[in-house]
């Protein structure tokens, strides 16, 4: 079957193509996990206010985690992996090498990115005015394969590990994000947490338990920043998702995997820190929330009533389960592709100027020994010039570029992804004109294209507007309409 949106005014054109799986009532799943924690001394330099260029120690391990879900002869692979994000081509790769080495399409593999700030960034030689042959640089290559490795491994785990399930779906709620654009009094638009702005609390709840009742896996979604830990650390850490999962794990058991949500604009109530204890405080804070509700959730179909009396100190009154037919566990999959239109930018020879200027002046500083105020100044320069280069480079020619967006259905709920920060105000869009009973909106899977921001953020500029952005301000507006048409669709199918 085929779907197409309707085309849409001027802001931009907007594809779509629906794909279904057969349905069958027998419902399996299986997970797998694997680490991917790099050695100590890698270069450790995603934040431009950073002291240092290296890690110097593990707080949490990083780790892939995959849920395969089978229905009939068809299969999809959904992946966690503790990172920042991978560049969308890295992604195309690790998912046609999936399909190889376990037979599942690429086409139905998400590869999403838990987004923490505190692992190392994928193509660190061209990020942060680095080199190849700056120090730590030489353990990136194999820290690299060990992650494509950790991949193939929990698919195939995944895949291996099949098992007749059933799954359940809801909501909980955690009181942990708030909004981050906060203007300050000088009206500066920063990276701060903002207790009157919008934000979105719900988390996606979905728990899959084998015939005899115990819980294979489970899957919490929630929209915030991983930015608990901030310049000041110098861990490599799976940050707050990393301290939810084993949360979750040891409260309901089974496997836990995270979906980043709509966390563009969210950031947790204490944040920008170096204590990693309080990034275990806030992933064991979400977690319990979301363990309260899994906890709740009743997989099997059953019915409860009084059975007889069993005579005691007491006379115990004792009921009975009833176990009742299961319901089929709808399994399909959706695919459409918004045209988002570009912003403009300053010419490419201009940005790659700046860029190189900043690069030699950083590292000239280094060579002289040039103290930590000195370096803080060019630092963040430097990453800022990489940022907007690698924007512009991305819309170099075109005027509008192709974003996939993902709905995959899994009985009564709908997880939406695409690989953009999204903000919190889409998220809430597309999941109140949901037809579903449980719709979750996530960014950072099968790449990284930079923030989504609504129009109206456009004019109160800020790093997500200005900087990490190669969108029009309209092209929110085309992104969200696609993705309401393309889960209606999937409804309807």
């Amino acid at each position: 079957m085929r779907f197409r949106a309707p085309e849409g005014p001027a802001r931009g054109r907007r594809r779509a193509g629906l794909r279904m799986m057969k349905e069958t009532t027998l419902f399996k799943c299986g997970v797998g996990r694997a680490d991917m924690t790099p050695p100590v001394g890698i270069p450790h330099i995603l934040w431009g206010a950073r002291a240092v260029d290296l890690a110097e120690s593990v707080h949490l391990p990083l780790r892939a985690t995959a849920l395969c879900l089978e229905n009939g002869s068809e299969r999809l692979l959904i992946c966690d992996l503790d990172l920042t994000g991978l560049p969308t081509g890295v992604c195309d790769e690790m998912r046609a090498a999936i399909e190889r080495e376990t037979g599942v399409p690429a086409q139905d593999v998400s590869i999403g990115a838990t987004h923490t700030h505190s692992a190392p960034v994928w193509n660190a030689e061209t990020t942060n005015g680095l080199t190849p042959d700056m120090p730590g640089m030489e353990l990136m290559p194999a820290w690299r394969e060990k992650c494509r490795q950790a991949v193939l491994s929990v698919a195939r785990a995944a895949v291996e590990s099949l098992k007749p399930a059933r799954v359940a779906s809801g909501y909980g709620t955690s009181e942990v994000t708030l909004n981050r654009r906060f203007s300050t009094p000088e009206g500066r638009m920063v990276v701060s947490p903002h207790q009157g702005g919008l934000r979105d609390t719900t988390i996606l709840l979905l728990r899959f338990d084998d015939l005899d009742g115990n819980t294979i896996a489970s899957v919490v979604g929630y929209g915030t920043h991983p930015i608990v830990l901030a310049h000041q650390n110098t861990a490599i850490s799976a940050e707050f998702p990393g301290a939810l999962k084993e949360g979750v794990e040891k409260l309901i058991g089974g496997t836990c995997l995270f979906l980043q949500g709509s966390a563009g604009d969210q950031i947790p109530f204490e944040a920008l820190s170096g204590d990693v204890r309080l990034a275990e405080r806030i992933g064991n804070r979400i977690a319990a929330d979301a363990a309260t509700t899994l906890a709740a959730m009743s997989p099997m179909n059953h019915r409860m009533e009084y059975s007889h009396v069993v005579e005691s100190g007491a006379p115990l009154g004792l009921h009975k389960r009833t176990v009742l037919p299961d319901n089929p566990a709808t399994v399909r999959t959706a695919r459409a592709v918004a045209e988002l239109p570009v912003k403009p930018f300053e010419p490419i020879e201009v940005l790659e100027e700046r860029a190189a200027t900043t690069k030699a002046e950083l590292q000239a500083l280094k060579a002289a020994g040039a103290d930590h105020a000195t370096l803080a100044d060019v630092h963040f320069r430097a990453r800022r010039a990489d940022i907007m280069l690698v924007m512009a480079k991305r819309v170099q020619g075109v005027s509008t570029v192709p974003i996939e967006i993902r709905a995959l259905r899994i009985g009564d709920a709908v997880l939406v992804s695409a690989p953009m920060e999204i903000f919190s105000a889409t998220g809430l869009a597309i999941r109140a004109a949901s037809p579903f009973p449980v719709t979750f909106v996530g960014g950072y899977t099968n790449g990284t294209e930079g923030y989504l921001p609504p129009a109206d953020c456009y004019a109160e500029g800020g790093y997500e507007v200005e900087l990490a952005c190669y969108v029009a301000k309209n092209a929110e507006a085309v992104f969200r309409q696609t993705a309401i048409d393309l889960v209606r669709a999937l409804h309807a199918a």
